[in-house]
């Protein structure tokens, strides 16, 4: 397995997101199998007001799955993918910063462990970033898809 051993990633994706503007990556593993096709997982945060999906939308597809969480915060799923959209009120900012972050694995983790490791990517994200609003992630088990 190779990836960053540094403790601090999600510090220096946070000043990348606040200085650069631009996406950056909390974690970047992967594992190289015999194929040469290297496969892991990654968690990156994007900066901007992209919505995961339109504020209007009232359902999910057969493999993709929308959320809408409340507060504003969106989260889709489908295969080997979770996608977290939600508002970042800084001090210093007038308008509200949105941060889409996403989760991609290529190790058949379950919906529910992807929300879990990506929720607690967020929230580690929310402190650094200094988000004064208050942004609550549900329990991954108890989240509901909008229907088909």
């Amino acid at each position: 397995m190779k990836g960053p051993a540094s403790g601090d990633s999600h510090s220096k994706a946070a000043q990348e997101l606040i200085s650069t503007e631009q996406a950056a990556y909390a974690c970047e593993l992967s594992i190289d199998d015999t194929t040469g096709w290297d496969k892991g997982l990654s968690i990156k945060f994007i900066p901007g007001p992209e919505r995961l999906f339109p504020e209007r939308e009232n359902r999910s597809f057969d493999s993709y799955k929308a959320y809408k969480l409340g507060s504003g915060i969106q989260a889709t799923s489908e295969s080997g993918l979770a996608a977290v959209f939600f508002p970042c009120q800084r001090r210093d900012d007038e308008q509200p910063n949105y941060i889409t972050g996403t989760f991609f694995n290529d190790l058949d983790l379950t919906v529910q462990t992807q929300f879990r490791v990506l929720f607690r990517s967020s929230a580690k994200m929310i402190k650094l970033l200094k988000c004064e609003n208050e942004i609550q992630f549900p329990a991954p088990d108890a989240m509901k898809a909008l229907p088909r």
